[in-house]
């Protein structure tokens, strides 16, 4: 990963670039959950969004839906679809998607969350990739990893109070309108920006989380133990064997346990 800035000119230059892209998502309509219509159209019959596609969906379980920067109108999210640049991923109640980006980022979304792409970009020829993801509120899980012939590579993510930025990291965030929790994995080296008080930068490294609240605040960094990964880690991963999400991380183990069980069975046989 590329080293982290820290000169204050180029925290500015940084500053300066989230804000184009928000007043750009802002002039686009970025959708939120609240801002959807009551009457919004919602097509089982799919059409593209404009330009390439810069994503695909991965797995569904129960509803999610897909908006193409029109508010009024939405796709029900299928396995196998694409996802284009500014499109917004909406779950519902029982929705849980699963995607993965033209970069290799793998991100899933629990429950009523919502995420807007706001940028994805993967130059081969120069070996450059780069991604801006918009969360406005709820739970997601975010595996930024380079591909191994990329020389630069950029995973930034913003919610209501924090800009997050890494090259390589695991990590879950989960937001509010007023509150960012975010908890990294293995592997991971995140450089996060409070809004509020943009001078504010702190950095979270392996199994560790902080919360960033609207409200300024000395920013706490946190170990968080094996037990506790593990737990957040079931709540949005696929079941082995059966590929439905995890609704618990009891579940989770249950269903490893037995998927174990099975194989162990199998090979006593033969």
């Amino acid at each position: 990963m590329q080293a982290l800035r820290k000169n204050p000119f180029d925290i500015l230059g940084s500053l300066l670039l989230l804000l184009f892209f928000a007043q750009s998502a802002s002039s686009e309509t970025v959708i939120s959950e609240n801002s959807l219509p009551a009457d919004a159209m919602i097509e089982d019959f799919f059409q593209g969004g404009s330009g390439l596609p810069v994503g695909k969906i991965q797995a569904v379980r129960g509803q999610a839906i897909v908006f193409h920067r029109e508010p009024t109108v939405g796709y029900q999210a299928k396995t196998g679809l694409p996802l284009y640049y500014g499109d917004t991923i909406s779950t519902r109640k029982n929705g849980r998607i699963l995607c993965r980006l033209i970069d290799g980022t793998i991100f899933s979304l629990v429950p009523q969350t919502t995420l807007t792409i706001l940028h994805c970009n993967h130059n081969s020829a120069r070996k450059t990739s780069e991604s801006f993801l918009l969360l406005k509120h709820g739970d997601g899980r975010f595996q930024v990893k380079a591909a191994a012939d990329i020389l630069s590579h950029e995973f930034k993510i913003q919610t209501n109070t924090a800009f997050v930025q890494t090259g390589d990291a695991d990590f879950i965030i989960r937001a509010s309108h007023d509150t960012s929790e975010i908890v990294t994995f293995e592997k991971s080296r995140l450089e996060v920006t409070h809004l509020a008080e943009p001078e504010v930068i702190f950095f979270l490294s392996d199994f560790q989380s902080a919360i960033v609240a609207d409200k300024m605040g000395s920013q706490m960094v946190e170990n968080v133990s094996q037990d506790e990964a593990e737990e957040m880690i079931a709540a949005t991963r696929l079941l082995p064997e059966s590929r439905l999400f995890a609704s618990s991380a009891e579940r989770y183990r249950e269903a490893d346990t037995a998927a174990v069980t099975v194989k162990s069975s199998r090979s006593g046989e033969d």
